[in-house]
């Protein structure tokens, strides 16, 4: 057989039980698309087929190889309902709307993507999958085929892939990782919780008069305190606790507790941020204090709705004179 460029292409040997399931799951498309069935059959890269309802049509053997479920596994399933795992780079999970193959259905042209899916022994692979939309002769879409290559050899699990996206987002001036990243992190701490019933709590921290320390001391003198903020976060953090530069002067953490009643024993040990926090620069010390707001999880908690919170709690604690912490027991 020769494909488009003139090359032989030696077809891939196609077991009778795999025809069979085929004829009986993907009909239409095999009886059309033969030639299509058997260069994708001999391709050395992932490749399946979906209707609109994510039904998987066609699951070839180098996905197989690659992901570690069979074409009898996979076929005749909708691939949303089976353990793929798929994610967006930054490990949010890839559902609804935002899904590419929604898009590339809707949109009639093809997409390339990277995207993490779940291999059967559940470690997860970086992928770059282009999608394509097969139209009949009317020119309606009523299948989808993707190829898909790994960018790496590596496989990797959930912990590493956060750990690239907490590096990808990093704020350089303090090497906290960024909003977006606490944003995921908050979303999957909500989601367990959901789940199990965890709880967690979310700090939100401000530096008190920074505007004026920068225009007194100058930027450096800011960019220096902001520096040693957020290392003094991570000093009186816990190590399973998360720290991201939320922006300007403020500061978002995520704290796992054991016991709502935690975030007591958290607020004294970031008192000792609220009281001061300080750097030299050319000699002079400057010091500043620093407002904290400190909120536990509760049922009907969106991202939003407990970051503001927080928040709100920070904005009550630069009411104080002393102890600049405002958490849910000080209500």
């Amino acid at each position: 057989m020769d494909d488009i460029s003139g090359k032989k292409i030696a077809a891939h040997p196609t077991e009778p039980g795999r025809v069979d399931m085929l004829q009986g799951v993907a009909g239409g498309f095999v009886e059309g698309n033969r030639m299509l069935r058997t260069l994708m059959d001999a391709m050395p890269i992932g490749c399946y087929v979906l209707r609109p309802d994510h039904t998987v049509l066609y699951w070839n053997p180098a996905a197989e190889k690659l992901l570690g479920f069979s074409a009898e596994e996979m076929q005749g399933k909708r691939c949303v309902d089976m353990p793929l795992g798929c994610s967006f780079t930054n490990s949010t999970h890839i559902k609804g709307a935002h899904c590419p193959a929604i898009v590339a259905y809707a949109t009639g042209k093809a997409k390339t993507l990277e995207m993490f899916m779940r291999r059967k022994d559940g470690k997860d692979i970086l992928l770059r999958n282009t999608l394509v939309p097969l139209a009949d002769e009317n020119g309606e879409v009523k299948e989808l085929v993707s190829f898909f290559v790994p960018l790496t050899d590596a496989n990797y699990d959930q912990g590493l892939i956060k750990a690239i996206y907490e590096t990808a987002t990093r704020d350089p001036l303090t090497c906290l990782p960024g909003r977006k990243f606490m944003e995921v992190c908050i979303d999957e701490a909500m989601e367990i919780y959901r789940r199990t019933g965890q709880p967690f709590a979310v700090l939100f921290a401000d530096v008190n008069n920074f505007h004026d320390i920068n225009n007194t001391y100058g930027h450096a003198a800011g960019d220096d305190l902001l520096r040693a903020f957020g290392l003094a976060l991570r000093k009186y953090g816990r190590k399973a606790d998360k720290f991201c530069r939320w922006g300007g002067d403020e500061f978002v953490g995520l704290l796992h507790l054991r016991h709502p009643e935690d975030i007591k024993g958290a607020a004294k040990r970031f008192l000792k941020i609220a009281h001061n926090c300080e750097v030299t620069e050319d000699g002079k010390t400057v010091s500043c204090r620093a407002s904290i707001g400190i909120t536990v999880v509760r049922d009907d908690d969106t991202i939003k709705s407990i970051v503001s919170r927080a928040d709100h709690y920070m904005y009550l604690a630069k009411k104080r004179k002393e102890d600049q912490i405002v958490t849910d027991f000080d209500q």
